[in-house]
């Protein structure tokens, strides 16, 4: 068992856990033409941790706007055409360096919840893949709210704010932290996933 500083701890999933973050970015310009690229890169830029059944009609708008060839693009099919593409994607990826040992010495210590902007039973299928399914107490995809997550567990574990900390790479996750006023961990690099604060688990197993 590690001992924590923390009462309850939410990783996100993609880029935090994984190493997954990019190819789930390359998977839109992989579904879509490549004529529509630009448009593609727009809204990324726009709305990076935006999730896919939003992003995917803002690329056809975008798309149309400035004038490239997005008339005969179907919003649900390119939604279902990049799940499976970003599925198989993150299926390939590498989880982060320690990752797997770090969840497991958790998961005896603190409850552990993931959260994500990947669909629900889809990021449920991920885990369990991974062998990860039994060290999490709650999984949280979309369309899960972040910050109301994070919200409902301040309330469901009755803990200061203090006492959650959110890990993750994107600023939705910082920003569900914030908004909550709990601590939060960045991961910017694979190594950052071993550096949490108030853990004892600064090392690699």
């Amino acid at each position: 068992m590690s001992n924590t500083h923390f009462d309850v701890i939410v990783f996100d999933f993609d880029g935090t856990l994984v190493q997954s973050a990019g190819a789930k970015r390359q998977a839109f310009f992989d579904v879509f033409p490549a004529d529509l690229a630009p448009a593609v890169a727009t809204v990324l830029d726009r709305d990076p941790d935006g999730p896919r059944q939003r992003v995917i009609p803002e690329m056809i708008i975008e798309a149309a706007r400035i004038g490239l060839p997005a008339q005969t693009i179907v919003a649900d099919a390119m939604i279902g055409a990049y799940g499976a593409a970003a599925a198989a994607a993150v299926d390939a990826a590498p989880e982060m360096p320690g990752a797997s040992n770090l969840l497991k010495r958790l998961s005896g210590a603190v409850p552990l919840y993931v959260f994500s902007i990947t669909p629900h039973e889809q990021l449920t299928l991920l885990l369990a893949r991974r062998a990860w399914l039994s060290l999490f107490t709650g999984i949280y995809g979309y369309p899960h709210n972040k910050v109301q997550t994070i919200t409902n567990l301040l309330t469901h574990h009755g803990v200061r704010p203090s006492r959650l900390l959110v890990v993750g790479d994107g600023e939705n996750d910082a920003v569900a932290a914030a908004r909550n006023g709990c601590q939060f961990h960045r991961i910017s690099k694979p190594e950052d996933l071993l550096a949490l604060p108030g853990t004892e688990l600064h090392q690699h197993a």
